[in-house]
């Protein structure tokens, strides 16, 4: 009797122990993993945080890590990192940073639509980078008049100005949203360019694409082009790195701000 009685004592102690050191080995890994990510070993962090869901599935950290060092070692990884952050989201509704990033996936995949809601619900959230993302202005800017929440944009071909079909369900959404025959509605289109090719180049390319912007705005929704003024930045004010062919992709723009 006695024997079984400590037989049952110890089964009981495995039991209790167990949990914390699931946990504490999960959080060993991501802690392994965030050092290699740290040094630039993207395989061997994706190894680790692996680990990390093997001892703790439910570990929404591990999936937000595994899915952005994914992304960031390779643009080719975007399905796989799409599966983590989404899984991560699901763990953790809450986390700013797993929306942020699952957004900057989308808009790569090109599922602008998807981008902009992950990008609105990490902003709610508070997330600096998705607020900046979305083109909210500082209050200073605010007082100069009231923009909309999300800086939606027009991207184009190498050398190109002419709008894609792809844009095409954008602009609609724009045009048909805006009240007609407004005195108080002013649209501001800032076009860009990448680096390729000389500043003088580019800045006019830049100004093409966004009279290009202003001209199909006015010629499909009745818009009246007195209410449409365009800037030209040129390769002036990129947002991805011009030394990369995704960068350049998002370089090659014209950002729509609307005021009301």
């Amino acid at each position: 009797m006695k024997k079984i009685y400590v037989c049952l004592v110890f089964i009981i102690a495995v039991c209790l122990s167990w949990q914390p050191v699931s946990a504490q080995t999960a959080a060993t890994w991501i802690e392994k993993g965030n050092t290699l990510e740290e040094r630039g070993i993207h395989t061997e962090a994706v190894k680790a945080y692996t680990k990390a869901i093997e001892h703790d599935p439910g570990c929404a950290d591990a999936y937000l890590k595994r899915g952005t060092v994914l992304f960031s070692d390779r643009k080719s990884n975007c399905t796989e990192s799409l599966t983590d952050l989404t899984e991560a989201i699901k763990l953790a509704p809450e986390n700013a940073d797993a929306y942020y990033q699952r957004g900057i996936v989308n808009n790569y995949m090109i599922n602008n639509e998807q981008a902009r809601a992950d990008m609105k619900t990490a902003a709610a959230l508070g997330h600096k980078g998705a607020q900046e993302w979305l083109g909210l202005k500082t209050e200073t800017e605010q007082a100069e008049g009231t923009p909309l929440s999300v800086k939606p944009a027009v991207y184009f071909d190498h050398d190109k100005f002419n709008i894609k079909p792809s844009s095409h369900k954008l602009l609609k959404e724009l045009g048909t949203a805006l009240p007609e025959g407004s005195s108080r509605i002013a649209i501001m289109l800032s076009g860009h360019a990448d680096s390729t090719g000389t500043e003088k180049y580019n800045d006019t390319l830049s100004l093409k694409r966004a009279t290009a912007v202003k001209e199909y705005l006015v010629k499909n929704f009745n818009l009246s082009p007195e209410k449409i003024s365009v800037k030209a930045y040129g390769e002036g004010m990129p947002i991805g790195l011009n030394d990369t062919k995704e960068g350049r992709a998002l370089n090659r723009r014209v950002d729509i701000d609307v005021y009301d």
